[in-house]
């Protein structure tokens, strides 16, 4: 790879210093991975670039320097205030940045830019341009049956979506101070029945579990000397998903990443839930998909918390709890056993991509949360 670094930096009229990497994430048929590259300039000054490069057994490889992501052609222009400025007027949107901050990104798939203005928060969701309009509609839609999306400002072809900010600030940021966890999760539970009303066209994100396979098969790659025990853990989350898919279900319109991060709740009261984002994966499937993929990421969160945040760690790990134990209620004979293997393969795609300096003890510990939930 340094080889190939130092080529980007040739391009660049650089020299290479150093570099380090940023990001690991598995694809469908291979890995991106960012890295930091130190360079060197011809007067002597030293500067920092983002690279990311993709690699697969079936295509050569790609590379792109930050921001010109190559599946994300309006990345580049809205992370520039004059340029962000001129998409913001094209859409009618009467706001004049002072500032942009990307916020969030996934190479090749979106990123989020908040737009730093005298006015209310907004932001911009750059997705691919074949999205876009579909993305917007979805807004439209759920905030019409009642559910507490962003507001839509405009979205261009480009594959620029505007949306107003939402109120409160994100759960997972407070949940040591959640408190009522009963009262909190009845909330989750009336939004997802909110969005099961949704009258969607569209069909979800197809469930984590149906890549079963593929997650163990990367996760044994990140842990070679675990195959084995990987190997059990994968085999026990697919009989306890037989088990479940043997029950016919009703399919209903779902959010498809359903977590902490995705709600927004009251400063002052974080018990009350004030909104939901990021419904691009939402559409029509089944209700365990998100019931599983709530109760795996407060396991997660929790556990990458541990060391740093211990109450806040213990919080989760009762919610999770708390919300497990709804499932018992739901109608559906196979809900518990579907929602169990769904939320297990979900800790398995958690531990590709551990939030801990022990990254391979993280990854470990995922693992075997992941088998008490189906043991």
């Amino acid at each position: 790879m340094a080889a190939a670094l130092a080529k980007v930096a040739e391009q660049l009229h650089r020299s290479l210093v150093g570099y380090s990497e940023m990001l690991v994430e598995p694809t469908d048929d291979g890995y991106v991975r960012g890295y930091e590259l130190e360079l060197r300039a011809p007067d002597g000054e030293r500067e920092r670039r983002l690279v990311f490069v993709f690699t697969s057994t079936a295509t050569p490889a790609s590379v792109w320097l930050y921001p010109a992501d190559p599946a994300l052609p309006a990345l580049q222009t809205v992370t520039n205030t004059a340029s962000a400025a001129a998409v913001l007027d094209s859409l009618g949107v009467g706001v004049v940045p002072t500032g942009v901050d990307v916020v969030s990104y996934r190479p090749g798939r979106r990123a989020v830019v908040r737009v730093v203005s005298d006015g209310e928060p907004m932001f911009l969701k750059v997705v691919e341009p074949a999205k876009a309009e579909s993305i917007s509609e979805r807004h439209d839609l759920f905030r019409s049956s009642g559910v507490p999306v962003p507001r839509l400002l405009g979205w261009s072809a480009e594959g620029v979506v505007a949306m107003a900010g939402l109120p409160g600030v994100e759960a997972q940021a407070v949940v040591a101070s959640i408190g009522d966890h009963g009262a909190f999760l009845d909330q989750v539970d009336f939004l997802c029945t909110l969005v099961a009303g949704v009258a969607s066209v569209t069909t979800a994100r197809p469930s984590l579990y149906r890549r079963l396979d593929w997650y163990v098969e990367r996760l044994s790659e990140r842990l070679p000397g675990e195959g084995e025990r990987i190997q059990e853990v994968g085999a026990a989350i697919a009989r306890r998903g037989a088990d479940g898919y043997d029950f016919a279900f009703t399919p209903v319109t779902v959010h498809g990443d359903l977590h902490l991060g995705q709600l927004f709740v009251d400063r002052a009261n974080p018990s009350v839930i004030a909104g939901m984002l990021d419904i691009d994966t939402a559409g029509v499937g089944d209700p365990a998909d998100d019931a599983g993929a709530f109760y795996a990421h407060v396991i997660a969160l929790g556990q990458s918390i541990a060391d740093t945040d211990p109450l806040a760690s213990t919080e989760c790990f009762r919610m999770a709890a708390a919300w497990h134990s709804r499932w018992h209620h739901n109608l559906n004979a196979g809900f518990e056993a579907r929602a169990s293997a769904i939320a297990a393969t979900h800790l398995l795609g958690h531990a590709l991509q551990p939030k801990s300096r022990d990254s391979d003890g993280m990854s470990r510990r995922l693992l075997e949360r992941a088998a008490e939930i189906v043991a």
